[in-house]
């Protein structure tokens, strides 16, 4: 039987899709990946925002065209927030929220039709994720316990665990990737016997020669003691992708975030100093409740001022369940609208300084795929995406000079 795996949302849905994808394997099963025509699919669903949440559903619709006769199993956040609006789909099996991903061949076989309940005590461990030579995440942490009042993730992933040290450190010895990349719901709130232990996890990780990445951080992590531990790394790839939300103390206080924008461009500057190519991308929510036009136009200015090299902008989306539902004072739509495509041209501008920023510089790239046997794609160490004019092997890192400025990234040459 053919089985594709569909994922949406984050990096963390990624490492359990892929350790989806190795339970079927393994279980006999031929595996695919995305909106392909198969006998039957597993959806890893996302509900962060209700745009995500509604894509969920539309997989489905677009399933049921491929193959009106497909069995489909539906996992993940959406599940959890929701699961009868799967339910009542003929298509649907089974379903399962976040517990249980692990054990997914079971699920399936016994039709599964009531969520499990998350184990808010002990992080749950996986079946290893499908072997790649590329890039391999790797999973440290689930859940969050900041209950930031916009967010749904603490209801849907439950309360910070973490995994053990060890087990992590072994998956990355076993892992046939030539870069890795850490990840998690909270990975600032990662804990070796219950004290804060990211800094720990990260010395031992350089010690195993692997280039790695850190996919999101909170800026509390990033003190003068981190920053010197990444510095001092030999295999540490220079991307800060640093949660902001807002660059206006009172829209913050509002989200229950845990820090000030004065420090947040305290930490941003410390980064340059140290990492003069660093890029350094953010998460911006647009049109949260009660946020007035003077706000919004001081969000501008320090977005300006710390200079991103790219920002993911989303514009609010009410979750029910969250305390931000109890707030007053939306944001017209046509407004929220409006200060989007502001911040998307302060994105523009950001990317197109930073790309230039780094002409002429020397990089190294790790390759994940070639085409036509002439261009081959992949991104540097600071996270550009690169078009290198020649033939190079997937999985191979090379060093290469960046020269201009194209499409979603930069062209490069070999040195």
């Amino acid at each position: 039987m053919l089985v594709s795996v569909i994922t949406l949302g984050c990096k963390v849905n990624e490492y359990e899709s892929q350790s989806i994808l190795n339970q079927l394997k393994m279980a006999g099963d031929e595996i695919c990946e995305g909106l392909v025509k198969a006998d039957a699919y597993v959806i890893n669903t996302c509900a962060v925002t209700n745009t995500a949440e509604r894509k969920s559903r539309q997989v489905l619709a677009k399933i049921h065209k491929l193959n009106p006769n497909a069995k489909v199993v539906v996992c993940g956040c959406a599940v959890e927030a929701n699961p009868s609006q799967f339910l009542k789909n003929k298509n649907v099996i089974a379903i399962l929220g976040n517990e249980g991903k692990n054990e997914i061949i079971k699920f399936i076989e016994s039709k599964n039709r009531e969520l499990k309940a998350i184990n808010n005590e002990v992080y749950t461990p996986t079946a290893r994720p499908i072997a790649t030579r590329t890039r391999q995440y790797i999973k440290i942490q689930d859940g969050c316990n900041y209950f930031c009042t916009y967010c749904i993730i603490p209801y849907l992933r439950g309360r910070s665990r973490s995994r053990d040290i060890n087990d992590i450190l072994d998956e990355i010895r076993h892992t046939n990737a030539n870069e890795i990349v850490l990840t998690g719901i909270n990975m600032s709130d990662y804990r070796i016997d219950g004290k804060l232990g990211l800094k720990t996890l990260i010395k031992e990780i350089d010690k195993l020669g692997i280039r790695f990445r850190i996919s999101s951080l909170e800026c509390n992590v990033l003190d003068d003691e981190m920053i010197a531990i990444l510095k001092e790394s030999r295999n540490f790839c220079p991307h800060f992708h640093i949660s902001l939300q807002s660059a206006c103390n009172a829209t913050l206080k509002r989200m229950n975030r845990r820090y000030t924008i004065e420090e947040y461009i305290r930490i941003v500057n410390k980064i340059r100093e140290n990492f003069s190519l660093a890029s350094i991308s953010t998460d911006i929510i647009v049109g949260f409740k009660g946020e007035t036009e003077e706000e919004f136009n001081i969000t501008v200015e320090n977005l300006k001022k710390i200079n991103f090299s790219f920002i993911h902008i989303f514009p609010y989306s009410e979750r029910k369940g969250t305390l931000a539902t109890k707030f007053q004072d939306n944001v017209d739509k046509c407004e929220q609208k409006r200060r989007e495509y502001i911040l998307q041209q302060i994105n523009s501008d950001c990317k197109e300084k930073f790309y230039n920023q780094n002409k002429n510089t020397i990089h190294k790239v790790l390759i994940e795929e070639s085409v036509d046997g002439k261009v081959s794609l992949g991104y540097t160490d600071n996270y550009i995406y690169t078009y290198i004019d020649a033939k190079c092997n997937s999985g191979d890192i090379v060093e290469v000079r960046l020269t201009d400025i194209y499409n979603n990234g930069m062209k490069a040459v070999l040195v």
